[in-house]
């Protein structure tokens, strides 16, 4: 697979210097040829430029042609205008170099009094076919040349050199750097008389250039995994193909979706080393793959192009590991796909990509999506923007980056915790030592790097010492003054430096110790001092590397009596690559390590740990309603509101109506005609009662007992 330009071969092609002549395809497997171009990487490795040559490039005299434009010369380029167009359009700059030498020779006929009667002698067509009024160096609009731009014409009163009539030769020329213009699809030229007379012109047209690639530009990061771009559908048809470039420390995740009532299409990356294409239409779900040696999760870019026509469908990665398969025989049609076109996860949002994108192309045809993620989406940043980017580790740890998070690996610091900010200390007593056993390795070295950070009141003890087999030493100590003196003999004799600063304070102080110009200066950089710097004269002859380091101590040496160790808190223990503190208190302690007693703990020495602020939680916005909808709702007139405003009265009346009916219908259920049963009697204590004191019920007449 040819790259698509010159700028996508760089970006591919770190190690790449200088100029290249190759093929490129602009718009991948889209219907446009490969044309030959050369490409120039610049010294830093940032910048790109693609030069267009045409056959026309040698400069040509012209004689002979009086009338204006009667020379007429067409460019013919090394690609055809469809090609340069997309080329043009696709660069973030075009520029090509015109210029015409005039022996009594008018370019312009300037000045121009109507720039409605603009009449120039010469002139340049663009890309468009548009006869162009201005020269290579000036604007257009202005009917100038570059001198009469700037002021600088022979003639003040013209517009150009050439313009001036001179019996010497002149020169009109410059840049065109207007791409919309670009390139020079034909140059016409008059005013150079007959082969009998002295006027003549000679034009050079230089070769088309052109720098960057605007798809690199259209880059994306996925934040969180149910963030994603919704494109309009995909028609994919009979064939289609699709190309994208990624960046991303996921395994699995689903990178672009689509899919219809039966068909869909899905481009996966899977365990990381593999990227699968998975489709439907119509002969049952068809998959093709390319696994590769290499992990593709590897946090670096890699290319993508999946594309399916009648026949088969194929994937290619990283332009050159490709497979295919083909079609099932019969007849084959064509895919029916109704959804979004999804990147970055499926339809439902699911399985979604973390990481970055960019160069997205549909059938050859670039899409823009970092303007579509300024646009302020959920989980979505225009640009590649890591979550390391912002160096979340401290002391020198390693950032993995996971882009909806990231992971410090404190493994070669003295420190630990999330972001390796958790200090490791031990609080030493006066009896107290920890060894640490170089175990035979012989480590030299001539530019040692020390740190140790600690906390005292009382100016005795060692804080770091180190012994080798030949004798060798060197001890950083407090001395009684409380200032820090570095003691050493590294075989050119010993050697005494003394600190200007006292520590022996009560409070947290961080000091660095180093070597450099080959071991004949030492370095000392305590808390946020000012370094200080000790030069020793030493022969050059004279052995300045400390040989074979056997042992490491802290707190005291064992050529130290009890009781005049060190008394405080030490941490950050540090020797080029070894972390002793860190070491001995892990939860399987190697044996080289060895503290005195065996008692000591773990200590913070007073240092909380630096954290961060949460980060503010994201929300996934509501879904929006289709436009169209919210459309024909506002259409509503006020004669539309009147019928429904009728249509819900006569709802109204009908179920008042039926409530009356209801209730007519209920009430003649219950009461006497029920249950027959006299109203007022149904707490009569005998039957005889009830007939008296009833109020409704059986026609008995009521007597009345009368006493004589």
């Amino acid at each position: 697979m040819r790259p698509l330009s010159c700028e996508a071969f760089r970006q591919n092609n770190p190690d790449v210097r200088r100029q290249h002549q190759f093929l490129i395809d602009i718009d991948g497997s889209g219907p446009l040829d490969s044309f030959l171009v050369d490409c120039d990487v610049s010294a830093d490795k940032l910048r790109t430029t693609t030069t267009l040559r045409h056959r026309n490039q040698k400069t040509t005299t012209v004689n002979g042609f009086d009338k204006p434009g009667s020379f007429i010369q067409d460019i013919v380029y090394d690609a055809n205008f469809d090609q340069i167009t997309e080329l043009v359009n696709r660069s973030k700059s075009c520029k090509q170099n015109i210029l015409y030498e005039c022996y009594q020779s008018r370019l312009f006929n300037s000045p121009v009094r109507d720039v409605k009667r603009f009449e120039p002698m010469s002139w340049w067509v663009s890309r468009d076919n548009q006869q162009m009024d201005y020269w290579g160096g000036s604007l257009p609009g202005t009917f100038k040349c570059q001198c009469g731009l700037f002021g600088t014409c022979v003639d003040p009163t013209k517009w150009c050199n050439c313009d001036s009539y001179r019996d010497n030769w002149l020169a009109d020329g410059g840049e065109i750097d207007q791409k919309e213009y670009l390139p020079v699809r034909q140059i016409r030229f008059g005013d150079t008389g007959t082969p009998l007379d002295k006027k003549q012109g000679r034009y050079t047209l230089g070769a088309l250039i052109c720098e960057g690639d605007y798809i690199y530009d259209h880059v994306v990061t996925f934040r969180l995994p149910d963030a994603t771009l919704n494109y309009p559908t995909f028609d994919m048809g009979h064939s289609g193909d699709i190309y994208f470039e990624f960046k991303t420390t996921t395994e699995n995740a689903v990178l672009i979706h689509s899919r219809g009532p039966i068909d869909y299409i899905q481009v996966a990356l899977v365990a990381g080393d593999q990227i699968q294409f998975t489709y439907y239409a119509g002969n049952g779900a068809l998959s093709v793959s390319v696994e590769t040696s290499i992990k593709l999760n590897d946090d670096n870019w890699h290319s993508v192009l999946v594309e399916r026509n009648r026949k088969e469908a194929e994937v290619v990665v990283d332009g050159s590991l490709r497979n295919k398969i083909r079609e099932p025989m019969g007849a084959s049609r064509a895919m029916h796909l109704t959804s979004d076109f999804v990147v970055g996860a499926t339809v439902d949002e699911r399985n979604g990509y973390v990481g970055c994108m960019r160069a997205l192309m549909l059938n050859g045809r670039p899409v823009d999506m970092y303007s579509f993620a300024r646009q302020g989406l959920y989980g979505v940043l225009p640009g590649c923007v890591g979550k390391c980017q912002s160096n979340p580790c401290l002391n020198n740890g390693t950032c993995w980056e996971r882009y909806s998070h990231y992971k410090c690996d404190c493994r070669y610091t003295s420190f630990k915790g999330p972001i390796c900010a958790d200090e490791i200390g031990v609080n030493m007593r006066r009896d107290d030592m920890i060894e640490y056993d170089f175990e035979g390795t012989y480590k030299s070295t001539t530019a040692e790097k020390i740190r140790v950070g600690f906390v005292t009141s009382e100016p005795q003890g060692l804080l770091m010492g180190l012994i080798g087999y030949t004798g060798e030493y060197f001890s950083l100590v407090m001395a009684n003054s409380g200032h820090l003196k570095i003691v050493f003999d590294f075989g050119f004799e010993r050697q005494e430096v003394i600190t200007n600063y006292t520590f022996a304070n009560g409070q947290n102080h961080d000091v660095w110790i180093s070597r450099k110009n080959g071991g004949r200066t030492l370095v000392i950089k305590a808390d946020n001092y000012a370094p200080e710097e000790f030069h020793f004269k030493i022969d050059k002859t004279q052995d300045v590397q400390f040989d074979n380091i056997k042992n490491l101590y802290v707190g005291r040496n064992r050529t130290m009596k009890k009781g005049e160790g060190f008394i405080g808190c030490i941490s950050r223990v540090e020797f080029d690559d070894i972390y002793v503190i860190k070491q001995l208190f892990q939860e399987e302690r190697p044996p080289i390590i060895r503290p005195y007693p065996e008692s000591l703990r773990e200590d913070f020495c007073g240092i909380e740990a630096v954290t961060y602020p949460p980060e503010p939680t994201e929300r996934k916005p509501p879904p929006t309603y289709d436009p169209s909808i919210l459309i024909q709702t506002r259409g509503y007139t006020r004669a539309d509101s009147a019928v429904l405003g009728g249509i819900l009265a006569i709802i109204f009346l009908a179920l008042i109506a039926m409530a009356i009916l209801i209730g007519r219908y209920v009430a003649r259920q219950k009461g006497e005609y029920k249950t027959h049963e006299d109203k007022g009697a149904h707490e009569a204590p005998d039957a005889d009662t009830a007939i008296v004191h009833g109020q409704t019920g059986h026609s008995v007449s009521k007597k009345k007992e009368i006493f004589i």
